[in-house]
C-alpha cells in the first residue's frame, strides 16, 4: 500500500545557516535538500530497503529563485519525477513557509550502488514501490 504524499520537511533559518551577505549560504541548501531527501524516504518507510540500494548523489541541478534570511521559515516538499532501474530523479522545492513563494528548486539524481561502490540495479521490488509511489503522486 502506498502512503500518501508525506508533509514537507520544515526548517527554520538559523544564525550559522547565514553567509556573509547575511542570507542562507549556498552549501546549506544542498544540506537542507539531504535532509528532506532522508525525511521523504523515512515517511514512506524506506529506509530499510535503502540501505540496501546504498544511494549516492550523482548530479544536483539547483535554481534559486529567491534568498531565504535569518527567521525564516521553510517547508521543502520532495518526489519522484523519474525513475529507471539504475536511477531515481527526486524533484525538491523549497518555499517559504508564510508567502509559499519559491526559494529554490532542484533535482537530485541517486544512484544505487553495491557494496564496492560500483553503481547497479534497484531491487526490483524497490523498484516497483517506487514505481508506484511516483505514479500515485
Amino acid at each position: 500500500m502506498i502512503a500518501k504524499q508525506p508533509a514537507p520537511l520544515i526548517i527554520s533559518v538559523l544564525n550559522y545557516h547565514l553567509d556573509g551577505y547575511a542570507h542562507v549560504n549556498n552549501a546549506r541548501y544542498l544540506e537542507f535538500l539531504e535532509a528532506a531527501r532522508w525525511h521523504f524516504f523515512a515517511e514512506h518507510n524506506l529506509l530499510p530497503d535503502l540501505r540496501l540500494a546504498q544511494l549516492v548523489v550523482s548530479r544536483a541541478d539547483i535554481r534559486y529563485r529567491k534568498a531565504a534570511c535569518l527567521g525564516d521559515v521553510l517547508h521543502i516538499h520532495s518526489q519522484i519525477s523519474s525513475l529507471q532501474s539504475r536511477q531515481i530523479v527526486l524533484s525538491q522545492r523549497i518555499e517559504f513557509a508564510d508567502t509559499q513563494q519559491i526559494c529554490a528548486t532542484a533535482d537530485i539524481t541517486l544512484m544505487p550502488t553495491s557494496a564496492n561502490g560500483k553503481m547497479c540495479r534497484l531491487p526490483d521490488a524497490l523498484l516497483l514501490y517506487l514505481t508506484n509511489l511516483m505514479e500515485s503522486s
